[in-house]
């Protein structure tokens, strides 16, 4: 059967960046609660089409190595289905009136899997290595405001910060700011590619790269009673092909991403729920602007209006998805602005062209990875609609290994893929401003540097929104991407696999809330 989940914008009280300064208490249920009394036992099976380079959480970035990271390790907060951060292993936290120092709270009683005991100073050994510059960390741009983090004793930690930054819970929650232990930060960082060693509701059993990874139950996991499983095998498929028809034959459980063209007949097998959740997930073209043509936003604009994007979310997305207007910034996230509709005009972007000095059009390569799929289907299909416009592209594609190592954040023209992030802060600090974690375009705005770093240190929301939205404004204006779409998150699972659940941020996943029920 077809499960369809919809999602709304988020209206808070005070708006979120007030609610991160109330104090949190006790563990709050951030899966879903199916029908029916749990069982527990059984092993899971889930299948992804791309293959897991790493296990460490501090800078692993690939669709299968989220979901293994969440199972793992646990965060000091986590991102629930509502976008809004929960305790994770700090059951509490409190902010000074200004939020320029934040202090947490800690569970007591948790052990990693190796069991020795979770304290204060497995944290703040976390959070220097995240700081640390010559460590390569993802979540370091998000975490770059905090000045000094102190264990004020076993279980309570204390963040003082540059300036005021009130969506502290949220960036503690980023998926590579999982909690390590000290003692594994003491050893080679190298370690961290093949070995891991958490607090979360699985530990690892198996590694295989590029077939398998293989977790077992945390029998001491801090969630009385959970996970309910006794496995997880995380399977690596070599082909969307072979992936799709061993979850139709019931030989795996979950398909973790179902791609758009195969949804409606997946939806429509006897024993399979399929779900969809409208998100902010988008394809985006990067556009080196330290290199020509890129470096002339007239170029950029107009390869802009020579995108037919409702025929992309027709044809790519099989209408599972909807038109965005070259902002990374996802329309459910607070703060975010009504984009004005680019409409596809081919006419005005030749002439825009001509003024750039191309008179007699633009001939370029369009780099793609094969993986997943919908890269390399948005760049034949931006070829086809961009003809008309003036730009003649040559489509190459290439293996996705072969991508991350000579193409991303290198080359000059290429497609990239990225989920939602939980807040604008994070979503600019991850791709847009200068120093971002994976800054790919060259943009380079001092402007815009200074308005994001402005927002992300003012407390009172109605400025943040008028921060934010001049942020937005200025990078409409220069366009350092095209996204044409925002993607739904599609996802199934068989009958008996029971409170599996997607989020609109997909890093997020409540494994420890699974059951099964089979006959």
């Amino acid at each position: 059967m077809t499960h369809f989940t919809l999602t709304r914008r988020h209206v808070l009280l005070g708006g979120l960046a007030a609610a991160a300064l109330l104090p949190h208490a006790g563990f709050a249920q951030t899966g879903t609660t199916a029908a029916g009394t749990p069982k527990s036992g059984g092993t899971l099976r889930i299948s992804h089409s791309t293959r897991i380079a790493t296990l460490n959480v501090l800078n692993l970035s690939g669709p299968a190595e989220y979901p293994v990271a969440d199972m793992i390790y646990s965060g000091l907060t986590r991102i629930g289905l509502d976008n809004k951060p929960h305790p994770d292993l700090a059951t509490s936290w409190e902010a000074s009136d200004d939020a320029s120092e934040f202090t947490f709270h800690l569970r007591d009683n948790v052990t990693f899997h190796d069991g020795q005991p979770f304290t204060a100073d497995d944290v703040v050994a976390t959070f220097k290595a995240i700081l640390n510059p010559d460590v390569p960390a993802a979540a370091r741009s998000v975490l770059d405001m905090v000045d000094a983090i102190e264990a004020v004793n076993l279980l309570t930690v204390r963040f003082k910060l540059k300036t005021p930054f009130a969506d502290l819970p949220f960036s503690t929650a980023h998926a590579n700011a999982r909690i390590l232990s000290k003692a594994a930060l003491e050893k080679p960082l190298t370690e961290l590619d093949t070995k891991a060693n958490g607090t979360g509701p699985f530990k690892l059993e198996t590694y295989d790269s590029a077939r398998m990874v293989r977790l077992v139950k945390n029998e001491t996991y801090y969630q009385e009673g959970k996970p309910y499983l006794d496995a997880v095998e995380m399977l690596l498929f070599p082909d969307l092909t072979a992936e799709t028809a061993n979850f139709l034959s019931g030989q795996t459980d979950i398909m973790l991403t179902v791609q758009q063209a195969d949804f409606q007949r997946i939806a429509g097998a006897a024993g399979v729920e399929a779900k969809r959740v409208p998100a902010g997930r988008y394809v985006c073209v990067v556009m080196r602007q330290d290199q020509k043509p890129w470096d002339d936003v007239r170029v950029r604009k107009a390869l802009s209006m020579a995108v037919d994007r409702g025929l992309l979310v027709d044809v790519i997305l099989e209408g599972l998805g909807r038109p965005a207007y070259d902002s990374i910034v996802a329309p459910e996230l607070e703060f975010a602005t009504d984009k004005p509709e680019i409409a596809y005009d081919p006419e005005g972007a030749k002439k825009l062209l001509a003024e750039a000095g191309y008179p007699d059009g633009l001939k370029l390569t369009l780099v793609a990875s094969d993986r997943p799929a919908i890269r390399a289907q948005t760049a034949i299909a931006l070829k086809q609609t961009a003809a008309a416009g003036g730009f003649d592209l040559t489509i190459q594609t290439m293996p996705h290994d072969t991508y991350l190592a000579n193409v991303w954040q290198k080359g000059a023209f290429y497609i990239g893929y990225w989920g939602m992030q939980p807040t604008i802060d994070a979503t600019y600090n991850l791709l847009l401003t200068s120093d971002a974690s994976y800054e790919d375009t060259a943009w380079k705005n001092k402007e815009f540097d200074a308005l994001v770093a402005k927002g992300r240190a003012t407390v009172d929301p109605a400025e943040r929104a008028r921060i934010y939205a001049e942020a937005q404004a200025l990078e409409l204006e220069d366009r350092p991407y095209i996204v044409p779409f925002f993607e739904d998150v599609l996802t199934a699972n068989r009958d008996g696999t029971e409170n599996w659940s997607v989020a609109p941020i997909s890093r997020y996943f409540y494994v420890e809330d699974v059951w099964l029920d089979r006959a």
